[in-house]
């Protein structure tokens, strides 16, 4: 009956809408790998699309969009199937989104935009990567950064989500906010300063019950105030939930050769973070968009290190993305959300003595190419990984990964694009992997 109330109303609306567009796409690839698992850079930050041991995927998604004289409505779904996961049918995308000049506002799930012609080994999103798949929830945020002066903007966002899936801590809240000032000197440099916060908080835990989920609690995990949460006597005040957040700066330069960038990403996830303690932590970046590019379009290279977290004092040991109240941490059906260098086993137990999380100290070089000729393009990512443990169990020796990948694809008019795939992955604890893949889509 409400699909049906919601149909009545698109029609209706569409009747005084200045303009109506629809738009799709279909997708299918097939996967052959020398072992189970496929590559890593055929699954890693695919949204989920694509598992560990899928070896055939199909998604197919439709955005609709309403343009009215002030305003316009958009509404998008994607579904996608593919075998070696749990459920072989779920959506990606399933959300409606308002949008005038000044304010974008989301209700639902849909995929974060991909950046740097996706070459980042995390999207440029230290928290957000793309590993797993969206997030359900409300997501206001600036259409357009505000200019304070020619100079100066500000942007900004907030969201309120729900960790929906099967969890230590059942159904807690996930808060997000983000600022951002953007200084555009002149046309050939803009300097961007970012942070951004995010909470998992409330929810019922099988130790402590149910957790605090107030409207006062909500400004306590606001504003990151100290304050006990689970009530037992003698216990430390922290700040309530579970907390992350990044510092980033972005350097944005064009001259005769093209754009460059370069960018540092700094995760924090307690006090002794966010006064850059576990300094030099993060993503170090850089990015170059040739004026040229006849060849090579793009070239990015990445160091990500996580090894300091705040060194082994009592304020250290900030164990990236995991939590001794949240026990999942930072994974949405058993997914890593963000960097996809913290190593995490789906297949391990968790209560309160055991932990799913192998490693979360890495230090990963990553460099990809982009380019194409004619009607090709071409991709390629080379990830050098050491995994190196956790404070408390290290890996000994460290675990090493040499991940590589490529792609080739050539676009046929009126029949889609088709792509053949490439990769291998050598490791000094386990088989050489090697894998290819072929891969058709169509956009209508």
């Amino acid at each position: 009956m409400k699909f049906l109330q919601l149909i009545i109303l698109l029609s209706s609306m569409m009747v005084f809408s200045q303009q109506f567009t629809l738009n799709g796409k279909i997708a299918a690839t097939a996967i052959v790998s020398s072992e189970n698992e496929i590559p890593f850079w055929f699954y890693t930050n695919s949204n989920f699309s694509i598992a560990e041991l899928t070896n055939a995927s199909i998604t197919g998604e439709i955005t609709t969009k309403l343009k009215f004289s002030s305003f316009n409505i958009i509404a998008g779904t994607a579904i996608y199937g593919r075998d070696g996961v749990e459920d072989a049918v779920q959506r990606r995308d399933l959300y409606i989104q308002f949008e005038n000049p000044w304010l974008f506002a989301t209700v639902g799930s849909k995929k974060e935009a991909e950046v740097l012609d996706g070459l980042s080994a995390t999207n440029q999103n230290f928290l957000l990567s793309g590993n797993a798949r969206p997030l359900p929830g409300i997501i206001l945020e600036a259409n357009n950064p505000i200019k304070i002066s020619n100079t100066f903007a500000v942007d900004w966002a907030i969201a309120h989500y729900v960790l929906n899936d099967k969890r230590y801590v059942k159904s807690p809240n996930l808060h997000h906010k983000k600022l951002a000032f953007i200084a555009t000197f002149n046309e050939k440099h803009k300097l961007t300063a970012k942070i951004q916060h995010y909470v998992q908080w409330g929810g019922t835990s099988p130790e402590y019950g149910k957790l605090k989920d107030g409207f006062n609690d909500f400004f306590k995990i606001f504003f990151a105030s100290k304050y006990k949460e689970i009530g037992l006597q003698g216990e430390i005040q922290n700040a309530i939930g579970n907390h992350l957040g990044s510092y980033m700066l972005n350097y944005e330069y064009k001259n005769r050769w093209g754009q460059f960038s370069v960018y540092h990403e700094h995760p924090f996830e307690d006090g002794s973070g966010t006064r850059l303690a576990n300094f030099p932590d993060g993503v170090w970046g850089a990015f170059f968009m040739p004026k040229n590019q006849k060849i090579i379009s793009s070239i990015l290279y990445e160091y990500i290190d996580t090894m300091d977290q705040s060194g082994v004092s009592i304020s250290g040991r900030d164990h990236y993305f995991r939590n001794a109240i949240y026990r999942s941490g930072w994974t949405y059906e058993k997914n890593i959300i963000g960097s996809p260098f913290i190593l995490y086993n789906k297949t391990l137990p968790l209560d309160v003595n055991s932990s799913r999380f192998l490693s979360n100290r890495s230090k990963t070089h990553h460099l990809g190419i982009a380019g194409g000729f004619k009607k090709f393009q071409w991709k390629f990512k080379s990830t050098l990984a050491k995994y190196f443990g956790t404070y408390t169990r290290p890996f000994k020796p460290e675990w090493k990964y040499w991940y590589t990948y490529g792609s080739l694809s050539y676009k046929v008019e009126k029949l889609g694009t088709f792509t053949i795939l490439g990769g291998v992955d050598v490791s000094n604890v386990s088989k050489t992997l090697i894998g290819g893949g072929i891969q058709y889509s169509y956009s209508f």
